[in-house]
Order: C-alpha cells, then sequence, then structure tokens
C-alpha cells in the first residue's frame, strides 16, 4: 500500500534475483552465507532472524501498527459507521469466511506437496530456502502488482479491506518447518500467533473488518496511494475529460 510497500517490493525482489542466481551457480553458497560470521560469533541468519522477529511483532502490538490495512483488528483503526446493517454484516463476514477457509485448505495442500517432494527427493536446505524466498516476494508481490487471493476469492476492493492481510507471515513462513531448528520454528510460532490474534478478532470484532461498519476501510477520505486507487482516479479523469 503506497511508497512503503513498493519499495518493499523493490528491496524483495532484489533479494529474489541475487538468491536465485547464486542458487544456480552453487546451492551451498546460500546456506555459507548464512552461516557467515560476521563479528563476534553473529552469523547474518541471527541478524535475518532478528528482522522477521521485529516485523512480526511491530504487526501484533498495537501501539506499533500503523496501518488499517494490516491492523484494522485493532480499536485505534476503528471508526465506526452510524446506523450500519448488521444483517449484511454477518452476511459479509460469513461470505468472507468462507472464502478464507477455501485459500487455507489450498495453502496447506500445497505446502503438504511441497513436503513430500522435500522428503522423496532429500532435498537440501537450500531449497527451503530458496522457496521461502518465493513466498517472501510473493507477498509483496500480490500487494503490488497481482494478487490470485483479490481475484479469485474474495472479490474484495483493495488490500485495506483484505480478508486475510495478515495471514502473509505464516504464509511465507511455513516451508521453514521443514529446517529444524530453534531460529526457525519461533518465527513460525510467531507468525502463528500473529494468525490466531488476526482470525480471534475477526470473530469477537467483526465490525472492524467491513468498509460497511468501519469508515476507515472506505474508499472515500482514503490517503494510500495503492494502485487501486490510481486506477479510480484515471477513471475519473477520463469521465472529466469526456464531460468536457
Amino acid at each position: 500500500m503506497g511508497n512503503e510497500s513498493r519499495i518493499r517490493f523493490i528491496i524483495r525482489s532484489i533479494l529474489l534475483a541475487v538468491v536465485i542466481i547464486l542458487f544456480i551457480k552453487d546451492k551451498n553458497i546460500i546456506i555459507n552465507i548464512l552461516n557467515y560470521k560476521i563479528i563476534f560469533n553473529i552469523k547474518i541468519y541471527y541478524i535475518i532472524w532478528t528482522y522477521l522477529i521485529l516485523e512480526t511483532l511491530f504487526l501484533i502490538i498495537p501501539y506499533t501498527n500503523n496501518h488499517s490495512y494490516n491492523g484494522k483488528l485493532f480499536l485505534k483503526h476503528y471508526e465506526e459507521v452510524e446506523n450500519y446493517d448488521e444483517n449484511k454484516l454477518k452476511s459479509y463476514i460469513k461470505r468472507n469466511n468462507k472464502h478464507a477457509r477455501s485459500v487455507l485448505i489450498a495453502w496447506i495442500v500445497m505446502n503438504f506437496l511441497l513436503y513430500i517432494i522435500y522428503k522423496n527427493y532429500n532435498l537440501s536446505k537450500s531449497y527451503i530456502f530458496l522457496v521461502f524466498m518465493i513466498y517472501y516476494w510473493t507477498d509483496m508481490f500480490c500487494v503490488n502488482v497481482w494478487c490470485p487471493f483479490h481475484k479469485l476469492f474474495f472479490k474484495s476492493k483493495c488490500c485495506n479491506e483484505c480478508r486475510i492481510y495478515n495471514w502473509d507471515h505464516v504464509m511465507y513462513c511455513t516451508p521453514l518447518l521443514l529446517i529444524k531448528s530453534f531460529w526457525t520454528y519461533s518465527l513460525f510460532i510467531l507468525s502463528f500467533f500473529a494468525f490466531l490474534q488476526w482470525e480471534y478478532m475477526i470473530r469477537k470484532y467483526p465490525q472492524r473488518f467491513a468498509p460497511l461498519s468501519n469508515k476507515k476501510l472506505q474508499c472515500k477520505g482514503c490517503t494510500y496511494n495503492c494502485r487501486f486507487n490510481k486506477r479510480k482516479q484515471n477513471k475519473k479523469l477520463k469521465r472529466g475529460k469526456n464531460e468536457k
């Protein structure tokens, strides 16, 4: 959403390109780089772990979550629509929950297939790290370019309304479960907590997750410089030109 997500997308695209090049050149290089000691036995993967942990913590703590698209579970991002239709809200949440279950099943099946391939072909950790990087990059690709969840499942108007926005951390951390380590398991556990927190809050405060009951999720007054707003602005300009 906006410049911040575009910068993240560029950085992740560069990182993925580097990882793919290294992987093609020599699969062991990736592991060697991750285990490289910078200073005082501090390895590179320690820094990556710290960054990913902090990224998730900033997401799940109300004080540090400053965006409505991933923070709408919190009261600070809720502005009630007066006299909203509760029946429409229930119908909206029910429909989105149904699509969310479909996404969850598809995600479990896809990663189960990954597990079978990993075990049957006795693949190295480098393959898992490559998959992780692809997932990590895809997260920002969905936000900035094209989102299959938006187009194929929820048909929501934008990321601000997305039913599964905070599933991203647990999604890209899932492949790391195939690497038995404190560092990988701790990342997954924290990201899974973010997932549970999100799902619990949807059930407790469904009104915070729907534009028909939360003004912060409506297009009117939205300040995010996202691709959806750009399309709307372009349509308005075209209409203005046609009217002239």
